[in-house]
């Protein structure tokens, strides 16, 4: 059990080490961020017309028809939306209309501990098979294909995330626990033995 934590640990840090590298170094993520042409224009339009406060938003809306609504008004809604979101603007955003504290030393703290988590889980499966260092490595990068498969590739299909921020989050993922998994193989684990 000791040498799972130590294994999970050691490895949250080499994962969590490469996350800030390819955030604040690399750019690869932020070489995707577009930006308004007018940024204080958007910014007083949204202010102006957010409902609900701090949340996800989405344009054009898709909001039901009443329950109340005759089946050829519904048809009418449902048809008005469908063009709507095929003519565009299409927006899928997280939108904090006003002011908002923010705390690098908290965002990390949490990062942190979310990495350390995903190692520990990660660690756990991994302690149940028998493999050679290699295929250490390889389950646990299999681990970072599964969390950017599930997190990152419905972005893509339903919200229409660009296919190139997509690879890059997937690739993200895959890094880094390669790098999590070279660390931890070394620790957690067993290599097969052969039966006589």
């Amino acid at each position: 059990m000791g040498k799972i934590i130590l294994g999970a640990f050691l490895a949250a840090i080499a994962v969590f080490a490469w996350e800030a590298l390819s955030w604040t170094v690399l750019g690869w993520h932020e070489n995707g961020f577009r930006e308004f042409r007018d940024e204080s224009t958007v910014s007083e339009a949204i202010k102006a017309n957010v409902t609900a406060g701090h949340g996800i938003y989405v344009l054009p809306s898709m909001e039901p028809t009443s329950k109340l609504a005759a089946p050829e008004e519904k048809k009418a809604h449902e048809a008005k939306q469908a063009k709507a979101l095929e003519d565009g603007p299409y927006v899928y955003a997280i939108i904090r209309p006003g002011k908002g504290e923010i705390s690098m030393g908290t965002n990390m703290v949490l990062s942190f501990v979310r990495t350390l988590i995903c190692a520990l889980l990660i660690a756990a499966l991994l302690s149940q098979a028998a493999l050679f260092y290699p295929a250490r490595m390889a389950f646990v990068a299999a681990a970072g294909l599964f969390a950017g498969l599930t997190s990152d590739l419905p972005m893509w299909i339903w919200m229409e995330q660009p296919a190139r921020d997509t690879i890059v989050n997937i690739a993200d993922h895959v890094i880094a626990w390669i790098i999590g998994g070279a660390v931890m193989g070394i620790f957690v684990c067993k290599d097969p033995v052969a039966e006589p």
